[in-house]
């Protein structure tokens, strides 16, 4: 059985990565933004650190900063399921989910190694620039084996939690047609939210009192944390098991509303 369901979907996996091999351009995009992204916020933290002739802010070095945020952005575009969901809405609202309903697939396991595949370029391309990280940023990530080991497996949690959050944002379009706005409107508050531009402990306390009873932190702040050593190894145990239990109840969200919203799925455009 385990056999089966390996064979079935790394063809799915198989065929998403030929199929990024023909959209290579989009990875140098990817690179490219995240270059340029670094050496803007390179040059504004340094001028407010001159500004403000310190060493430190919210205790960060300038170094530590710029480490942290270039990390973040790596993770950010690694847990991105933007593509895909886009992909899962056209399919609900054309009637492409039909192929799904009379085939032993399944819609939502399909997607997510759709997902893997098409980020699998990336995921070569930024997994080289993350074991570069200590060369470029020498003691200020990855010191020791243990903080690469949290950082993966805290990687692998955001990834898999990423994608049950646009999952469920995708089952939403069962019920209205036209969910577009409000995945951007996610991905706008993910990216600001999640630490993905700015390290969460810049923002105000009551902020971050709110931000916390979200899953939002999981997605890039946690592992990034982890990888430079701002969360202390003791705290990691608690962390998990939070992100644990969130992976888990976004998963039966999704299915939940998945299950209800194919009851009165009447192929769209079908």
């Amino acid at each position: 059985m385990i056999f089966r369901f390996l064979k079935k979907y790394s063809a799915v996996i198989k065929m998403t990565w030929i199929q990024t091999l023909e959209y290579r351009a989009n990875l140098y995009v990817g690179l490219f933004s995240i270059f340029s992204g670094i050496l803007i916020e390179y040059l504004i933290w340094k001028q407010i650190f001159i500004s403000r002739g310190t060493e430190l802010i919210r205790g960060f070095t300038l170094n530590e900063l710029v480490a942290f945020i270039f990390l973040s952005m790596i993770v950010g575009q690694l847990k991105s399921s933007w593509v895909t969901s886009i992909e899962m809405i056209d399919a609900i609202r054309s009637g492409g989910l039909n192929k799904y309903l009379i085939r032993p697939i399944s819609f939502y396991t399909y997607h997510l190694m759709m997902f893997i595949g098409q980020n699998s370029l990336f995921y070569m391309a930024y997994f080289t620039l993350i074991a570069a990280f200590p060369f470029i940023f020498p003691g200020l990530a990855f010191t020791t084996n243990f903080q690469i080991f949290g950082f993966i497996s805290a990687l692998f949690l955001a990834v898999y939690l990423s994608y049950n959050m646009y999952y469920i944002m995708v089952c939403i379009t069962f019920w209205f047609h036209e969910v577009r706005a409000l995945v951007i409107a996610y991905n706008i508050a993910n990216i600001i939210l999640s630490g993905q531009i700015i390290p969460l402990r810049f923002f105000p306390e009551t902020y971050l009192k709110i931000i916390a009873f979200t899953p939002l932190p999981f997605l890039v702040d946690f592992p990034v944390s982890i990888a430079t050593g701002q969360l202390p190894p003791e705290f990691w145990a608690s962390k998990f098991l939070i992100g644990f239990w969130w992976c888990l109840f976004t998963w039966a969200l999704g299915k939940t509303l998945y299950y209800f919203g194919i009851k009165q799925y009447g192929g769209y455009g079908a």
